[in-house]
């Protein structure tokens, strides 16, 4: 029998999921009947909720945007930010240690709610080893979405929900072991999933084995608007100028500064096709001191203005519509 590591797929990102050890679980089947929705507060681990049927919307505390979440959808709060979900905006919301306190689950699982249309969770957070997870969960955006198809999960996800709530039903002996092993399995699939088509997203760039690199993109990506430099990129990730200057490149294929320049103008064109901001405005949130610098940067990626651009995509979209 060969060693693990002999195997051709031992690679970067296998080593990375190998650090990510889930010593606990908590975890809830919840079904939720409108209004409904609960808060969860900050935790140290990864959070994640499941909707299996349904529909609902996701919050975190201190990100401006809403997630809508549709039944097959899986999310996961790397860092385990406070949160709330709930199945309308208006909908009033409890603390969810108050709803457990107040009814608790019968065989984990959760009933609560109005008495409205029925949605149904899988809730949960991972308790993991802070010091080996922390590059891994450093890198990841602030929530991890990955979308389910016409109402269902993929595959994957299904069987191991299916096995999930069978070993929370049962009394049996080693069903806690079972489950906390049937999460984890969850947990590093979906990160799995997740990061490998951001590997693809990016081209194909080797940043799922440098997490430092991927957690640099994640800080351009969340704050394109800071004034970015490559000193100040190398210390928000805890690296020497140097050293990240050179495994950006080969992480990327890209210096630091192209690979800012190249996503800010491509958030730009998202904002001309999509908005109707002013040039000024979309310079200032993409990191652009004035409508001159963002117009000539524009023009060199794109060989067009912002304003031409923006006419361009209108006429095009009318075009399409007839």
């Amino acid at each position: 029998m060969r060693r693990l590591s002999t195997f051709p797929n031992a690679d970067g990102l296998s080593q990375l999921l190998f650090r990510l050890t889930v010593s606990s679980t908590l975890y809830c089947l919840s079904e939720m009947s409108s209004p409904w929705g609960f808060k969860v507060a900050a935790r140290s681990g990864p959070a994640f909720h499941l909707l299996t049927s349904g529909s609902a919307w996701l919050e975190i505390e201190d990100e401006p945007d809403t997630v809508r979440l549709l039944a097959g959808d899986l999310v996961i709060l790397p860092r385990g930010q406070a949160h709330l979900v709930r199945d309308s905006r208006e909908s009033p919301v409890l603390w969810l240690d108050n709803i457990l306190a107040d009814t608790p689950p019968v065989n984990g699982r959760l009933e609560h709610g109005g008495g409205g249309q029925r949605s149904e969770l899988l809730c949960g957070g991972f308790a993991v080893d802070q010091l080996t997870a922390r590059p891994l969960l450093e890198a990841l955006p602030v929530v991890v979405h990955l979308r389910g198809h016409e109402g269902r999960s993929p595959e994957w996800l299904s069987g191991l929900v299916r096995m999930i709530a069978l070993e929370m039903a049962s009394t049996g002996p080693g069903s806690e072991a079972v489950v906390r092993r049937l999460t984890e399995a969850l947990l590093a699939q979906a990160l799995r999933k997740f990061l490998l088509d951001a590997y693809r997203a990016d081209g194909g760039a080797n940043v799922v084995s440098d997490p430092r690199i991927a957690r640099a993109l994640r800080l351009i990506r969340e704050r394109p608007d800071r004034a970015w430099s490559v000193p100040s990129m190398a210390a928000a990730v805890g690296m020497s100028r140097s050293a990240f200057a050179e495994r950006f490149r080969t992480a990327t294929g890209e210096t630091p500064i192209q690979s800012l320049t190249r996503y800010r103008l491509e958030r730009a064109a998202e904002y001309l096709r999509t908005t109707t901001a002013g040039i000024r405005e979309i310079a200032r949130i993409t990191g652009y001191d004035s409508e001159v610098s963002i117009s000539k940067a524009f023009r060199r990626q794109y060989g067009t203005s912002p304003g031409a651009y923006r006419k361009a995509q209108a006429h095009t979209g009318a075009r399409n519509q007839q």
